[in-house]
């Protein structure tokens, strides 16, 4: 949330402070109660929305990088196995196929690391029977496949995470448009409550103040004090 928005968000928190004061003289002008009604649930929104907008996605990434270093790591002792096994049969394509260490496992983008693991996986698989005394066994596969669909279910979070950011950003957006309405309206019927209960049209005014939190200036939105005239020459 921009600090514009997280302002403006404070500035409702305090009116809601003022009205909920004050809830027996609001009852008074219906229409205000109910625009102030409104308000309230646009808060609300607002609040739960921005809760989701800190998604952390670093950690997503973090989690996505560990999983794939877990898969390369498993991958790594089957292919030099596989490698092996190759080299002793002759099968030169085989061999070309199995021939990774863990920085070419690791390197290139997303799913081509893990394209390589799944083709050390299928080959391992394919040529299992041929492959206990190189080490490699059944449970030993069925761990770097499992590494694998970890590794896969990771790989579109980071981008997941951004698009349900802006989707959030759009209710953030929406729901303070919808308070700008509500409080439009009850900025237009605050001044029936006075003279009768002044004290609570004055709160209500000086709660509607937005104050810059970062530049401790009030907002363009309340009106502007005239420049003080320039000096005149001697």
């Amino acid at each position: 949330m921009t600090t514009k928005k997280l302002n403006k968000l404070t500035m409702a928190l305090a009116v809601e402070d003022v009205c909920n004061g004050n809830a027996s003289i609001l009852s008074t002008v219906p229409a205000f109660a109910s625009a102030y009604t409104d308000a309230q649930g646009h808060v609300s929104n607002i609040q739960v929305f921005a809760q989701g907008q800190v998604q952390d996605v670093s950690g997503i990434a973090a989690d996505k990088k560990q999983a794939r270093l877990a898969m390369c790591n498993t991958a790594l002792p089957i292919a030099g196995a596989v490698h092996a096994y190759a080299v002793k049969t002759k099968n030169n394509e085989l061999a070309a196929k199995t021939n990774f260490s863990l920085s070419d496992l690791m390197a290139g983008r997303d799913v081509q690391s893990a394209e390589r693991c799944q083709n050390i996986y299928d080959a391992a698989n394919t040529n299992i029977a041929n492959l206990a005394d190189y080490g490699v066994t059944a449970a030993k596969l069925a761990l770097l496949k499992a590494a694998i669909a970890a590794y896969n279910l990771l790989i579109t979070k980071p981008r997941d995470a951004r698009v349900t950011g802006k989707t959030v950003t759009g209710n953030i957006d929406t729901e303070f448009d919808g308070l700008d309405e509500s409080l439009g309206i009850m900025d237009d019927l605050i001044p029936q409550f006075a003279p009768a209960n002044q004290k609570f049209v004055d709160d209500y005014n000086n709660a509607r103040t937005i104050v810059d939190a970062a530049a401790s200036h009030a907002s363009p939105n309340q009106p502007t004090p005239a420049p003080t005239p320039a000096a005149k020459k001697a």
